[in-house]
C-alpha cells in the first residue's frame, strides 16, 4: 500500500464499516479474552488501515465539553457538568497524511454515552 493516495471526502463507506468492525473485534477481545489469539490478526487490521491513513481513536474515558466537535454523545442521568465517555458506538475514525505530521481530519464522529463524573460508579 505505499504511495496510496485518498482524497478524505471520498473515504469509502465500506472502510469506515469494516473499521469500525475492528474496533468491534478489538473490544470482544478485551471483555472476552482471546483464546483463539485473534488479536495478532486484529493488529494487522489496523496496521493496514493506518497504510491507507485511517486510524480509529476509542474515547472510552475521555472527558467532553460542549465544543467537543468529533463526537455525537447522549447524556446518561441528570448531570451535565464533568461528563465523561461511559459506552462508546462507533469510534472516532481520522484521516492521517504522513506527509504533513500533526495532520488529522475525522471522517467519522464517534457515538458515545456520557454520564457526570460524580455519576460514575
Amino acid at each position: 500500500m505505499a504511495g496510496f493516495d485518498i482524497q478524505v471526502s471520498t473515504v469509502p463507506r465500506a472502510w469506515l464499516t469494516a473499521l469500525n468492525q475492528v474496533y468491534e473485534l478489538e473490544q470482544r477481545l478485551a471483555k472476552q479474552g482471546d483464546s483463539c489469539n485473534l488479536q495478532r490478526n486484529v493488529e494487522k487490521l489496523k496496521d493496514a488501515f493506518e497504510e491507507m491513513g485511517l486510524v480509529y481513536e476509542d474515547p472510552m474515558g475521555q472527558r467532553v465539553t460542549e465544543t467537543r466537535t468529533d463526537l455525537e454523545v447522549s447524556i446518561a442521568g441528570s448531570g451535565t457538568e464533568n461528563l465523561v465517555v461511559v459506552e462508546v458506538i462507533k469510534p472516532i475514525i481520522r484521516f492521517v497524511d504522513r506527509r504533513m505530521p500533526g495532520f488529522s481530519k475525522v471522517v467519522q464522529r464517534g457515538i458515545a454515552v456520557v454520564t457526570a463524573t460524580e455519576e460514575v460508579k
